[in-house]
């Protein structure tokens, strides 16, 4: 089970829906005060350790889908669930993570409604499909460049590991992990995808 079946699985449960570019656009344009200022102070972390102003441009790239998602779902203050792929957490979990306590209060609005979702495998299917799809597409991101598989999967195995650090961090601070293990059959994650979404439902209305 890969991203694309999660999705599919999520968009048949009506558990995510599609949001129209327009939309998109019209909202990232749209002024909200605490959104655009947590957006500023992650960007201004990031930026400390890049050196070159290709890689600025690219994390402000980035950083503009998230923040529109988060302007749509706050200025319209309905009950909205979106799904995005290698969103706020991909990009900028270890700004967020080391800067949290600085950033209390700011950090901690923009994650409360947050949830993470974190597909999972051995380091050795992870370098496996990295270069099958290498094979098939052509497509090879610049870290496994040069690098056998042997050499793939460890790079895999210390990233998980890190990850998994922090990951554990947002966890402690509330923030919901729905972890997805790839490896496991499509019945076995449609039933974990199931328990997750009651027991959010269940915290939600314990609240309520």
């Amino acid at each position: 089970m890969g991203k694309s079946t999660l999705i599919d699985y999520m968009e048949e449960k009506r558990l995510i829906k599609g949001l129209f570019r327009a939309k998109l656009w019209i909202a990232r344009l749209q002024c909200n005060t605490s959104i655009d200022s947590a957006y500023r102070r992650i960007l201004d972390y990031k930026l400390i350790s890049l050196d070159n102003e290709r890689s600025r441009f690219k994390y402000f790239r980035y950083a503009i889908t998230p923040r529109a998602m988060d302007k749509y779902v706050e200025n319209k203050k309905n009950p909205t669930v979106l799904l995005i792929d290698e969103g706020l957490f991909h990009h900028f979990k270890y700004e967020i993570n080391d800067n949290w306590e600085k950033d209390n209060a700011l950090f901690s609005k923009l994650m409360e409604k947050r949830v993470i979702v974190h597909i999972t495998a051995r380091p050795e299917i992870i370098a496996e499909r990295i270069l099958k799809r290498y094979r098939d597409t052509g497509n090879l991101l610049p870290y496994y460049k040069n690098k056998h598989e042997g050499e793939i999967a460890e790079y895999c195995r210390k990233a998980q590991e890190k990850r998994k650090q922090v990951i554990g961090e947002f966890k402690k601070r509330g923030v919901p992990v729905l972890t997805v293990n790839a490896e496991d059959g499509e019945r076995a994650n449609k039933k974990c995808i199931d328990d997750f979404v009651k027991m959010l439902m269940d915290d939600y209305l314990a609240t309520d």
